[in-house]
């Protein structure tokens, strides 16, 4: 990245190094910050890990991740609204997923008690790397999309005057539209207002549903500061699933109360990982919420709608067909796809796990699971589809075609990483937000973007995990 941008002064050390303390004192400043709970009980707050300066994008491929998105808005609502086609698709997982039984376990139980709330709200984000398999054109392909607890843009937003600021510092000239605004934590906190405006009780809360420690509190933290900013009437209350299951309790006609304060709009930050529900308790605080009146971001539906069987679902022929009708729309979703395969047991999923054997580094193996560390590579998928070959377990997996994209420079500012420049890759975040019923559309938006980098060679790519560093992207008009 340095060295693509013509920063000159790189090779002067200690010119880089008071770049790097003033980067480090702004993310502080600023709040791009992190925290960690250490041995003795006391919290850590720290930097979140950031690259010294935005990395090269090109702005085709940017702008094409941007003027998908509502497409995928739409996708997603419409396909958590097909429960035929949600029920084949995880028909082969619920015999061998005990957290995707749960979910679905919740999901069965409100559809056939009928809705108490029609309307859902999505706050999701699609993630992609730019592939350059073809030397010629370089394109962006879809990773994955995030319907639950689709976090950092918050911080993103704020690392935008970060990378600013070291471009400034360094001499380098550039247009602010290299490096464009962010306006993610905006446009969520439009959605959650919209939807606790369509709840239609002015005294209702928001209610952020997170864990009791929680690394990422920041970026939670700015998006509720920018919702009291934008509307200082409306009360945002944070609770676990733990408060939730003593402290709420259903009404009559469902309306949703947490020691006494009626909910509006229900905003999950936690719930995507087994680890969320130690006990049955967290279970039935999950089912609480989903059976209430309160606006859910996400709903049972959407959550499923995300995970890692549907992706693989809709690259098959037909599939986002039987949900998108305009032509220039399913071109668009579907330049995105690399394939994809089951690995349910039968003839089609023997395949898949026969491709995955054979040449386990075109692959990646995939869990119906979020938040980073699961997926497997190499040698390990290998050594997975061989010990499973007759076994159902192999039905909680889908295999996916690996995205290769191209290497470029930057510095990796982390907490125990060296600091050096590094051969890095990179990852786009794109961020939508909908609200709709089963037949009515109230919001479709994108809003903002985020972008991660780890080290070339790194197979898992998590902010919270550590695996990668927030970036912001420097549109180019030429390919990498």
């Amino acid at each position: 990245m340095a060295d693509c941008l013509g920063i000159g002064f790189l090779a002067d050390k200690k010119r880089l190094n008071e770049v790097l303390d003033q980067a480090r004192t702004f993310a502080l400043a600023k709040g791009i910050c992190m925290q960690s709970k250490q041995q003795d009980g006391t919290m850590l707050t720290q930097h979140f890990p950031f690259t010294l300066f935005p990395s090269v994008v090109p702005r085709t491929c940017f702008q094409e991740a941007v003027d998908c998105m509502l497409d995928f808005n739409t996708l997603i609502h419409k396909v958590a609204h097909d429960h035929d086609f949600l029920e084949n698709s995880f028909k082969n997982v619920l015999e061998a997923d005990e957290f995707t039984q749960g979910l679905w376990k919740i999901y069965t139980q409100v559809r056939e008690e009928g809705y108490a709330q029609p309307l859902s709200l999505g706050l999701f984000r699609n993630d992609f790397m730019m592939d350059v398999q073809d030397p010629d054109h370089v394109q962006i392909k879809q990773v994955e999309i995030n319907t639950i607890a689709a976090g950092a843009g918050s911080i993103a937003s704020l690392l935008v005057h970060l990378h600013r600021l070291t471009l400034d510092t360094t001499g380098k000239r550039y247009d602010k539209s290299e490096v464009p605004d962010n306006d993610a934590p905006l446009g969520t906190a439009w959605g959650l207002l919209k939807a606790w405006d369509l709840y239609g009780r002015k005294q209702a809360v928001i209610l952020f549903v997170v864990r009791e420690t929680e690394s990422n509190i920041f970026d939670q933290r700015h998006l509720e500061f920018t919702v009291l900013s934008l509307n200082s009437e409306v009360r945002v209350l944070r609770r676990t699933y733990w408060d939730i299951y003593n402290g709420a309790s259903l009404t009559e006609d469902k309306r949703l109360l947490i020691d006494g304060d009626e909910v509006a709009v229900v905003y999950l930050r936690a719930g995507y990982a087994p680890h969320d529900f130690p006990t049955l308790k967290e279970w039935d605080a999950r089912l609480k919420l989903e059976r209430s009146l309160a606006i859910k971001c996400p709903s049972i539906q959407y959550h499923l709608a995300g995970l890692k069987k549907i992706q693989q679902e809709l690259t098959l022929p037909g599939s986002v067909e039987q949900f998108i009708q305009d032509p220039a729309a399913v071109r668009r979703i579907r330049a995105t796809f690399v394939k994809q395969y089951s690995l349910d047991l039968g003839p089609e999923g023997d395949k898949g796990m026969e491709f995955g054997k054979a040449d386990p580094d075109l692959y990646v193996l995939k869990p119906q699971r979020e938040g980073g560390g699961h997926n497997l590579y190499g040698n390990d998928i290998r050594e997975f589809l061989e010990t499973h070959q007759n076994s159902k377990e192999r039905d909680a997996y889908i295999l996916m075609e690996r995205i290769f994209p191209k290497a470029h420079k930057n510095y990796l500012v982390s907490p125990g990483r060296p600091f050096a420049l590094s051969d890095v890759t990179s990852e786009l975040g794109i961020f939508g937000v909908y609200i709709g019923s089963a037949t009515e559309e109230k919001m479709n938006m994108q809003c903002g973007h985020m972008l991660r980098t780890k080290l070339l060679g790194t197979d898992e790519g998590g902010l919270c995990s550590g695996h990668a560093c927030l970036d912001s992207p420097f549109l180019v008009n030429d390919e990498l």
